[in-house]
């Protein structure tokens, strides 16, 4: 489905996805496909599962295996177990979880449901209030409390040059949304500043497109440009 090389060419990450299988011969049977994630050794193709995944090709929810990306260093390959499709009975933010596979110890853990940086070294992503800063080689270099410790958490977005980050809070996760938040975070001094808050719209969805303006779309999916 998916090759991912290393920087350093002596790995490749790969995502393999077999056929959906019905389970029995009845027309209404329930069918499965199994994804793959391996890793293999370029200098000899020797190769190991870091993880498999039984889908219902039939079912809803998110799912599925997808590479995202190699550390600088070549020591971690981050993907997702949530490709395609979003949680059942979703209302609210949502951000799909990264994981991250260690070549040295052969391990994974889950790293958070993460917004990649423009330059491609970090992600920024929320642990219940706080903003977790992750560098893809380092892991966690920092992070921040919410300046609004009790609104519910929405989306993330870089500045163009990976030096910023902004993230939008409501008062709810679910409409109607009350109040909305907008915070800048300064990553040199791990310093916020609150752009603005607002209960006259809701706002649900912000983007960093260039150096000076942020959009956002609110409730009743009208764009707002911030300068």
């Amino acid at each position: 489905f998916s090759s991912f090389p290393s920087p350093d060419g002596k790995w490749r990450a790969e995502v393999v996805i077999h056929e959906c299988v019905q389970v029995d011969s009845r027309e209404d049977a329930d069918a499965y496909r199994v994804e793959l994630l391996k890793l293999k050794r370029v200098s000899d193709q020797n190769e190991t599962i870091i993880e498999s995944e039984l889908i219902n090709c039939g079912g809803v929810g998110a799912c599925g295996i997808g590479g995202l990306l190699w550390s600088p260093n070549s020591q971690f390959f981050y993907y997702t177990d949530a490709r395609e499709g979003v949680p059942d009975g979703l209302c609210g933010y949502w951000a799909r979880p990264i994981k991250r596979f260690s070549v040295t110890s052969q391990t994974v853990e889950t790293v958070g449901g993460g917004h990649l940086s423009p330059d491609k070294t970090m992600f920024a992503f929320w642990e219940e209030s706080e903003i977790v800063i992750w560098s893809l080689n380092d892991g966690e270099i920092g992070r921040v409390s919410a300046t609004t410790p009790n609104a519910s958490e929405n989306e993330i977005s870089w500045s163009p040059d990976s030096q910023f980050i902004v993230y939008l809070q409501t008062d709810s996760d679910c409409y109607p949304f009350g109040m909305s938040y907008v915070t800048q975070l300064d990553l040199s001094e791990m310093t916020q500043t609150m752009l603005f808050g607002t209960e006259n719209f809701s706002f649900t969805w912000l983007s960093w497109d260039s150096a000076d303006q942020i959009s956002l779309v609110d409730d009743k999916g009208d764009k707002w440009i911030y300068d």
